[in-house]
């Protein structure tokens, strides 16, 4: 048996073919979703990256007393003890915020691979311009923010195959 976990920031529900009974297309997580064990009224205890991820690893709502920050070492996570039931487990992420010195939220995986060029990442400084989508002043951290960081990772992108990053048949 497999357990692939999908998280995101920012994708609801609503917005997903499984749940939505038509009005949305999602072909490829409309066929995963048919073979997966799926939840209907599962409910996060945080919103913010960092925090929902620690208590997606612990299994315990910790934003009321856990700032954003590192996960503790002394935690039970669920990697772990996935390893320790005879489970693979491997990680792809490509939100840099767990990943930040100290804060160890790839710990217990067996591999993991951080998917560079997302908000702040300082990964690439070329092309040195970049056409800005508005006023710089409408954009958080202005015109050296993470918008222009954001724009500078991904220029080379010319569609979809870009972004499709993981082709393997999982058996």
């Amino acid at each position: 048996m497999n357990v692939i976990l999908i998280m995101s920031d920012s994708l609801r529900a609503d917005h997903v073919g499984c749940y939505d009974q038509g009005r949305i297309h999602t072909p490829y997580l409309d066929r995963f979703a048919r073979d997966a064990v799926r939840f209907d009224r599962a409910y996060c205890g945080s919103f913010p990256t960092v925090p929902c991820r620690n208590d997606t690893m612990t299994g315990r709502w910790t934003f009321t007393y856990k700032p954003w920050s590192p996960l503790d070492n002394h935690e039970v996570v669920l990697s772990e003890t996935l390893n320790d039931a005879g489970y693979l487990t491997a990680l792809f992420a490509d939100t840099p915020h767990p990943f930040a010195p100290g804060f160890n939220y790839q710990r217990g995986f067996q591999a993991w691979e951080l998917i560079r060029g997302q908000e702040h990442d300082a990964w690439k400084t070329a092309p040195p311009t970049v056409t800005m989508p508005c006023s710089p002043d409408k954009l958080r951290g202005g015109a050296e923010g993470a918008t222009l960081k954001y724009l500078r990772n991904t220029a080379g992108r010319r569609g979809e195959v870009n972004r499709q990053r993981v082709t393997h048949s999982w058996k």
